[in-house]
């Protein structure tokens, strides 16, 4: 009890200062606004000549579903999260016709709400770092985030992974506040955005259980003095908060998905991954199961494609096609897309806090940082074999950006010559992600100096996800005489995809000649690489290998 106290007093401690007068100054307020607006014109600007990606017309479409009250599943991974996307266009047919219901309805507008939602994350990153480091910490925090060319990339996409990101750092942040203040609207509140995070996507099954060990562990130094009693106590204890919240997940995704087919017999499911049909084959086969039918389908089709690989082609990496996971694959994936100024700072915060012992209050607060961060850096890396993009990374970067702004707690007290380091890493920051504008989404750091060559390092969403075929129909209009993707080897002016080029997408063997034999001279929105073919070189291409072979 005095644990709790003293926690809740620190908290109070902090208002307090937030109340002071120096705190509060109108420029100070104004600093974090100003970054959200940034953020938001820098989204509205950018999204404006991109295509559609791969995925987004999906996405949206199930998000039209839902709103229509059909939660049926055409595909794997859509989730109802895509009807926040929807909603405009959808509040636009009970408009009369105008300009509004013409705004309403255009695409970009779905697109927006995706936004809207990033900067609700921005704002969630600003207040937990506010709270545990102080405000400096907290800008700085909410400035990595905001500045973060893949967070401003998936921020303007009709998907989920910005809102699984989202939704699962807001559980976190109320399971963190529920840890220091054990009311029962805390814990309502966890449980209830523990749910919306799993009508977002499908990493958030998950939680329940990081969030049991999180609490055991946040609890377990002050009930082990107490004895095996106490322990018990605590895990009887902890065991209720997860009954709990699993009764009300259960009744959020059911709401979600419309409470289609609820109760339906284990045993009826139609399911394609191994690892469902094993549970089916076991005794479970009449149990009726509590939640929507459309919610565990999907969950059994997206195992069945990390399994199989069915749907997502090849992984590649630094040249290399797989059919299945990489070990290490976003840990080359994120060294090479993350701002090189982000990362120093990430090492210079980790550094910096396990050198000073005083501002060690792992338990109290990194804890709830490290632990989700931990399993999915694990996860993804060595039991996730669907390796196609940063995208599914993200989920660990919100944690990351609250941590790294702790680096900054003694801003006050610092030198000259450590500000100017900072400031110049902030410049840097900028610099880079924004001389990607506005083609955010195939962001690559200064590892990769010759941005042709990237195709060298990653390929898939993280470079070529469609987004660039406006530019791609500008290009080919203004070059009549260049050709897209040929079919057989020839000479001339030659247009062709990333994935295509690599293999990940189609027959591998398909460019072969090109990709081992020629360099691009020049890229479309750094999806498509442009080539320039002499019949000389394609005649001696042809003299030396079997290319040229029917």
């Amino acid at each position: 009890m005095h644990r709790l106290d003293e926690s809740e007093a620190q908290v109070g401690s902090i208002k307090g200062l937030a109340k002071h007068p120096v705190m509060n100054t109108g420029w100070r307020n104004c600093i974090p606004a100003a970054l959200l607006l940034i953020f938001w014109l820098t989204c509205f600007f950018s999204m404006q000549r991109l295509s559609l990606t791969a995925d987004e017309a999906k996405h949206y479409r199930y998000g039209q579903d839902i709103l229509a009250g059909n939660s049926t599943r055409f595909d794997d991974s859509k989730m109802p999260v895509s009807a926040l996307n929807a909603l405009p266009a959808h509040l636009a047919k009970a408009l009369p016709t105008s300009s509004l219901q013409t705004w309403l309805q255009k695409f970009e507008v779905a697109r927006l709400m995706t936004v809207l939602f990033s900067i609700l994350i921005g704002l969630v990153i600003f207040s937990w770092a506010m709270e545990m480091y102080g405000f400096t910490p907290a800008l700085a925090a909410l400035a990595l985030y905001l500045f973060d060319p893949n967070i401003i990339a998936h921020s303007q996409l009709v998907t989920t992974d910005i809102y699984a990101a989202g939704t699962i750092l807001l559980a976190t942040y109320a399971l963190w506040r529920f840890a220091r203040s054990r009311r029962l609207g805390n814990g309502l509140l966890c449980a209830l955005l523990l749910g919306l995070s799993l009508l977002a996507k499908y990493t958030s099954v998950v939680l329940l259980p990081l969030f049991a060990l999180t609490l055991l562990i946040h609890d377990w130094p002050a009930t082990a003095a107490n004895g095996k009693r106490a322990l018990a106590g605590l895990l009887g204890r902890v065991l209720g908060y997860g009954l709990a919240a699993l009764v009300v997940c259960i009744l959020v995704i059911n709401t979600g998905f419309l409470f289609n087919r609820s109760f339906m017999l284990f045993g009826a499911y139609d399911f394609q991954s191994t690892t469902f049909q094993t549970l089916q084959r076991s005794l479970l086969t009449g149990i009726p199961v509590p939640i929507s039918y459309p919610f565990l389908q999907g969950l059994d089709l997206v195992l069945m494609r990390d399994q199989t690989g069915l749907g997502h082609g090849l992984v590649y990496l630094l040249g290399n096609l797989k059919n299945g996971g990489i070990p290490g694959y976003y840990f080359v994936d994120y060294l090479l897309k993350e701002p090189l100024a982000s990362q120093v700072l990430l090492v210079a915060a980790l550094v910096i806090y396990f050198m000073r012992k005083k501002y060690r209050t792992f338990r109290q607060n990194e804890l709830f940082l490290f632990i989700p961060v931990i399993f999915f850096v694990i996860y993804f890396n060595f039991f996730y074999n669907t390796q196609i993009g940063i995208r599914y990374y993200l989920v660990i970067f919100p944690f990351l950006f609250v941590f790294t702004g702790s680096l900054l707690q003694e801003w006050a007290g610092w030198r000259a010559p450590q500000k100017t380091i900072l400031i110049a890493l902030a410049a840097w920051l900028l610099i880079s992600s924004y001389s990607y504008m506005p083609f955010f989404l195939s962001y690559m750091n200064e590892i990769v100096p010759d941005r042709k060559m990237a195709y060298k390092y990653l390929a898939d969403s993280n470079l070529d996800w469609e987004q660039g075929k406006l530019y791609l129909k500008s290009y080919m209009a203004a070059h009549p005489q260049a050709d897209y993707e040929p079919k057989t080897v020839k000479s001339g002016q030659i247009v062709v995809s990333v994935n295509a080029l690599v293999g990940v997408l189609g027959d591998p063997n398909q460019y072969a000649w090109l990709r081992q034999n020629f360099e691009p001279v020049d890229n479309i929105a750094y999806e498509y690489l442009v080539y320039h073919l002499s019949a000389e070189q394609i005649k001696q291409l042809c003299a030396r290998t079997t290319a040229c072979s029917p």
